[in-house]
């Protein structure tokens, strides 16, 4: 199972989705943070015993391995161990570092081919971005946005130009499935509002639903701290949600679910 997490613009939580999304699956994840212009979770995660993360391996890591080894236990090989239910391959610091890698489609399909369930982060993404191998051959594209009207026209456009591009290389249709992080009272609203918006747009055909993350900055400290997830942080708005998210993303991966996830979403507003 690969999850691609992306954005267009800013810092809508792109990162903070994928955190949550990884510690919430149904099994033991690997998050891998893609971003092309530089990752932090380095510097922000805590194993439970406090203690920082190692500075290597990083994606680059595997992003080179990936060119001569085929094994389906790369990704985890080198992934570094945060918590019972998260591993962590950690981005490289500066863009410049990923001229280093120039060609990702290996990286790619050892993401495809991981034993273990992999979410990456893959930052702001567009038809010309490096990344774009992964979201090609991603179960499930999670486009991230705010509530407020800059970005969900941001994440409109992009939707626009990105969906067509994914279905044209794939060859067939992606499933892309936009999340905002939005305060909890507010996000059931926002999500149909988001859903009208692209429901009018070229894309709108071939988005398979739509949903929330509360936004929680003090549960998010908490588990970058290295707090366990499926302790008393389960019950805080941030991986409430992101258990929801998580449950409606995973009915995306079953055969003929597109159609019957889609309807459920647009009814319950997540």
């Amino acid at each position: 199972m690969l999850l691609a997490v992306c954005s267009d613009k800013g810092s809508p939580g792109a990162t903070t989705v994928a955190l949550a999304l990884a510690s919430v699956w149904s099994s033991p994840a690997v998050l891998v943070e893609a971003d092309p212009y530089g990752g932090d979770l380095a510097i922000r995660l805590r194993a439970k015993t406090g203690a920082a993360l190692p500075e290597a391996p990083t994606v680059l890591t595997v992003a080179t391995a990936a060119r001569t080894s085929h094994s389906p236990a790369l990704v985890s090989r080198y992934a570094q161990h945060v918590n019972d239910q998260l591993s962590v391959v950690p981005g490289h610091l500066v863009a410049e570092q990923l001229s280093g890698v120039p060609d990702w489609e290996p990286f790619a399909a050892a993401l495809v081919a991981s034993t273990v369930p992999v979410v990456a982060d893959l930052g702001r993404l567009h038809a010309a971005s490096p990344l774009m191998p992964v979201a090609v051959r991603a179960d499930v594209v999670i486009a991230v946005a705010r509530p407020d009207a800059g970005s969900v026209i941001r994440i409109r456009e992009r939707l626009n130009r990105l969906v067509p591009t994914l279905a044209a290389i794939r060859g067939a249709p992606p499933r892309v499935f936009p999340v905002l992080v939005s305060p909890n009272r507010h996000g059931k609203a926002d999500v149909g509002d988001l859903q009208t918006i692209l429901a009018e747009t070229i894309a709108g055909p071939l988005i398979v639903g739509a949903g929330f993350l509360a936004l929680d900055a003090a549960a998010v400290g908490r588990l970058e701290a290295g707090e366990d997830p499926a302790g008393r942080l389960a019950r805080t708005p941030l991986l409430r949600t992101a258990r929801t998210l998580a449950t409606a993303v995973a009915s995306l991966l079953e055969p003929n679910a597109v159609g019957a996830v889609s309807g459920d979403v647009t009814r319950e507003g997540l």
